[in-house]
């Protein structure tokens, strides 16, 4: 059977007006939590370059505010429908290649290519697709971005807009509990609302290609392009690299000696050729307000207000997406075989269930986070003043004022001599080596070629001054500086 060739997503990315109307669209979307949520995913895919599974999976736990970074884990327990069906894909390619290693499948085929009966029949002749593996992936691997290198940090602190945008979203949602196709009917609801957008051609794939070809034409290199947009060869980024072509544009100008009148590889103007996320001046009906009155805004100072907010709250362990089993998938065990645990998932970030830092809280598995006040000697604190001393009196005892301490008792400053002598030596030979030639000339001139000349008494002081000059003084602080 023939596969399908792989995706061009450069190709397929939105251009930057195509962008601006389609997020005008999301913004006459009636309902207030689908128009924030369309703004969300307009933004955060088609600036940031996030997958629509990494979309899905984002909480407010992967939001570093106070470095206004976005961190895509790379391990986040989850029982989603989503990720039961990634372990099922996971699950049935490992039990084909069970089969096609005993010779009992065609080797040419994949997981992919199968029909759903023949979905069927390799779970149940392979060995391996036992139900206690599938719920072992779904403990140990899931939720996992696509590959290695798409757990990646993703800076979004550069944009009021995108700050404003995360800020209200994760005060009305946990995260976006939804499904792909649903995220990609709101994308087209939106789409049939903009001006001149075809809705058959907007997904989220789309727009995530979009975000990649933004850091492309913000002159990324290929090397950031490949680690923000989480892939693993760098030649991926090639295809977002020609498509920008501003790199180019600027080499081929310089070979035509035509440098001074090149366009600017860095955007000069990015709130006009950017204004979605560049351009923080409110839109009509927006859910969120980048710049408010009075100067406000979704600035750093914000970011770190919710930042010390963050930090007092418990940290789940587990993602809060709902646990939804796809029982109606070709190959799924029957729901009778299936023993699912919520409390069996392996804890993230190198913790032990067992741990006194984990405790399960109204039924979540939460930590929280380590700070280093908790851990300080508060023995070694600064004494806080008696209030019946004297102002200031009470940091006598924590300013040692005896001079003893800081004598010279190491030879310290016999090294700052040495060095000072150091750089008088080679003055003192460059300044004595002009009045050896000054000197050598005035023997020449005057004494060989004529013996009878007598020395001046005009001249005999310039000599005596040249050798104070050059020789003793020179001399005269070197002995100081030894002594």
């Amino acid at each position: 059977m023939p596969t399908k060739s792989p995706r061009r997503s450069a190709k397929d990315a939105l251009e930057p007006d195509t962008y601006f109307q389609l997020y005008l669209g999301a913004l006459q979307i009636e309902d207030p939590d689908r128009r924030l949520i369309a703004c969300f995913v307009i933004l955060v895919a088609g600036r940031l370059g996030l997958r629509i599974g990494e979309i899905l999976h984002l909480r407010e736990e992967h939001i570093h505010w106070k470095r206004g970074e976005i961190c895509i884990p790379s391990f986040d327990p989850c029982a989603c429908h989503q990720c039961w069906v990634k372990a099922l894909n996971k699950w049935g390619r490992k039990g084909l290649k069970e089969l096609q290693a005993n010779g009992e499948w065609d080797n040419t085929a994949t997981w992919k290519s199968l029909s759903a009966a023949e979905h069927e029949e390799v779970t149940a002749k392979a060995d391996y697709c036992t139900p206690e593996n599938l719920t072992q992936i779904i403990y140990t691997d899931q939720f996992t971005p696509k590959y290695d290198r798409s757990a990646r940090v993703i800076a979004f602190g550069w944009s009021y807009r995108l700050t404003a945008c995360l800020s209200t979203f994760f005060d009305t949602f946990d995260c976006l509990d939804w499904q792909r196709h649903s995220v990609n009917r709101l994308l087209k609801e939106a789409a049939e609302n903009a001006r001149g957008l075809d809705p058959e051609h907007i997904s989220a794939h789309k727009l995530r290609a979009t975000g990649e070809t933004f850091f492309a034409d913000i002159s990324l290199d290929p090397k950031m392009l490949r680690d923000l947009g989480g892939w693993q060869q760098l030649k991926t980024g090639d295809r977002y690299w020609a498509k920008s072509g501003r790199v180019n544009t600027l080499k081929l100008y310089n070979i035509m000696g035509m440098k001074d009148e090149a366009p600017p590889v860095v955007p000069e103007e990015p709130k006009h050729e950017f204004p979605i996320v560049c351009n923080p001046v409110p839109f009509q009906n927006e859910p969120f307000q980048p710049v408010g009155p009075d100067d406000l805004a979704y600035d750093r100072d914000s970011r770190l207000e919710r930042h010390q907010e963050q930090e007092q709250k418990p940290i789940r362990l587990r993602h809060p997406r709902e646990v939804s089993l796809p029982f109606d998938r070709a190959g799924f065990p029957d729901p009778d075989e299936i023993t699912y645990d919520p409390m069996k998932h392996t804890v993230p970030g190198h913790r032990h269930d067992s741990s006194d830092d984990v405790a399960v809280q109204t039924g979540e598995v939460v930590t929280k986070a380590t700070t280093l006040y908790e851990y300080m000697d508060t023995h070694r604190h600064t004494r806080s003043p008696d209030p019946r001393t004297e102002t200031e009196s009470h940091r006598v005892d924590l300013v040692d004022t005896t001079l003893e301490r800081y004598r010279d008792t190491d030879g310290s400053r016999m090294y700052l001599a040495i060095d000072i002598i150091t750089a008088m030596r080679v003055s003192l030979i460059q300044t004595g080596g002009w009045v050896y030639h000054r000197l050598q000339r005035e023997w020449r001139e005057y004494w060989l070629n004529n013996p009878t000349q007598t020395i001046s008494p005009e001249r005999a002081t310039k000599a005596i001054a040249m050798y104070l000059i050059g020789v003793v003084f020179p001399l005269v602080i070197i002995l100081g500086l030894i002594h």
